[in-house]
């Protein structure tokens, strides 16, 4: 995780969700928080990718981890980490996300938990505010592109990742909120640019065309309708 000061008892209140076994790593942007010194890695300024890739080669990390990236204005209102992974197992998801409450900012309807539903097969696993990888595809995603901007349009290159190889989604049944404001710290002029070249480079002409679901597992329902294909 990325903090910035301001948002100190947001990031405690998600790290007592993820609980006391979990490798947590920080890194803060203007000053360490004396409550988060203990797992502070590194501090300064700079783009969230880069100094996700600090974290990811401060340290190894331990054969079979599950890797979290998140933001620090985002926590669970309903489940947690261990749930959200659970789930993740079951739906036979290897990127996914958790379901944002409609009370935060969110970026649009696609990331908005549904009601009814425990998870959806989906083309896109938007980069924030919070995003889960298992092993095999933590191993494909880091070290992170080092690029100088917030890496929007990433998405499409995960997409690509992922074809014929992983099942990616959202799970609804495991809900977060999210405080911040989108783009709210930097101008999104260029982040929109950026995010237009990627997909241009992903043979995808527009990012709609990634915020679509395959299929829907309904809370009736005991197993993802896709595990039976």
């Amino acid at each position: 995780m990325v903090y910035r000061a301001r948002n100190v008892q947001v990031v405690q209140i998600f790290l007592r969700q993820v609980g006391s076994n979990a490798d947590v790593r920080l890194w803060a942007l203007d000053e360490i928080a004396p409550e988060l010194a203990s797992q502070t890695l590194g501090c300064g300024p700079g783009v969230r990718f880069n100094h996700f890739n600090s974290l990811y080669r401060a340290k190894p990390i331990e054969p079979g981890s599950w890797l979290i990236l998140t933001d620090d204005d985002v926590f669970f209102i309903k489940g947690s980490p261990t749930t959200t992974i659970n789930m993740m197992k079951r739906a036979g998801f290897s990127l996914a996300q958790p379901g944002q409450s409609i009370l935060g900012w969110w970026t649009d309807l696609f990331s908005i938990a549904r009601p009814l539903v425990l998870a959806r097969d989906t083309n896109c696993v938007e980069q924030g505010p919070m995003v889960f990888a298992d092993p095999s595809f933590a191993a494909l995603l880091l070290p992170l592109p080092e690029v100088n901007d917030m890496g929007w349009g990433i998405e499409a290159e995960w997409y690509r990742m992922k074809e014929g190889r992983f099942r990616i989604g959202i799970v609804d049944e495991c809900r977060v909120v999210h405080w911040g404001k989108v783009a709210n710290s930097y101008p999104a002029g260029p982040e929109m640019a950026g995010m237009h070249e990627r997909l241009s480079k992903s043979g995808i002409d527009s990012i709609w065309q990634l915020r679509s679901a395959n299929s829907y597992w309904w809370k009736w329902q005991r197993t993802p309708p896709w595990s039976e294909i």
